[in-house]
């Protein structure tokens, strides 16, 4: 424990930080998008505004942060995935290249796919972003949520596949379907919050699955072929890039 945490200090403060951070920003902005019904029942409870924050950073920084972050950095050396960030120039072309695709599917993408078939979709895209939305993506989306389902997630899946075999060598394989696992773990952890604001039409489940499962395994393929961090880098910049054109073009 005390090598992990010597050794990774600087990754595991940068999670901590966006834990923190995004975390209070996600719970201000889950404030705004509670329906009428939803505001007065947690104003009964005396919760407000800035409690919700706390509590979502607390969550998001230790929970979903340092903890799942020391038990992944664990599972990936096990598995010869955690290794000393690097400038690589294949690396960055490629993130660069899943990066731009990915913003581009958030936006304009989804509106003109998806909002075509559904309304609520559609009013998605009619008011512009907060500076909360776009700060919990950047850092959540980009810090915390790749620690939870790549880090920890997808290291934990590859991890016991490769005790059930009893391998030496990984077999790839093994890697792609943890990676599938987890992008569909990905998916289906959206279907909740999206549920207290529209109904769970087949549309929307299905669009749920397209867009953050395929995105999900992009994400996936840079941390298994590259590094974690490389995930982290896409992940946090697909989503500003697709706030900044949306902030720009609605």
């Amino acid at each position: 424990m005390k090598n992990v945490l010597k050794e990774n200090w600087k990754f595991l403060l940068l999670v901590l930080i966006g834990g923190l951070i995004g975390g209070y920003c996600v719970g201000l902005y889950s404030y705004d998008l509670l329906s009428p019904e939803q505001l007065k029942q947690i104003q009964e409870q005396n919760v407000t505004k800035e409690m919700l924050g706390l509590a979502s950073m607390l969550q998001y920084s230790i929970t979903f942060g340092l903890v799942l972050a020391i038990i992944g950095i664990f599972l990936s050396k096990k598995i010869n995935l955690w290794n000393k960030f690097k400038v690589d120039k294949k690396a960055i072309i490629t993130t660069t290249i899943i990066t731009i695709i990915v913003a581009l599917i958030l936006f304009p993408g989804d509106k003109l796919l998806f909002g075509s078939m559904n309304t609520w979709i559609a009013e998605q895209y009619t008011v512009k972003p907060t500076i909360y939305k776009m700060i919990a993506g950047l850092l959540v989306g980009g810090i915390i949520e790749e620690v939870m389902m790549r880090l920890f997630f997808m290291s934990l899946i590859v991890f016991i596949i490769s005790k059930i075999l009893k391998k030496k060598e990984i077999p790839t394989m093994v890697f792609i379907i943890a990676n599938v696992f987890a992008a569909l773990l990905f998916s289906a952890g959206h279907l909740p919050s999206t549920a207290t604001m529209t109904t769970l039409t087949p549309i929307i489940v299905f669009r749920c699955f397209l867009f953050n499962g395929g995105i999900g395994l992009a994400f996936g393929y840079l941390y298994r072929k590259y590094n974690i961090r490389y995930a982290m880098i896409s992940h946090a910049f697909s989503h500003l890039i697709a706030d900044i054109l949306m902030l720009i073009f609605i």
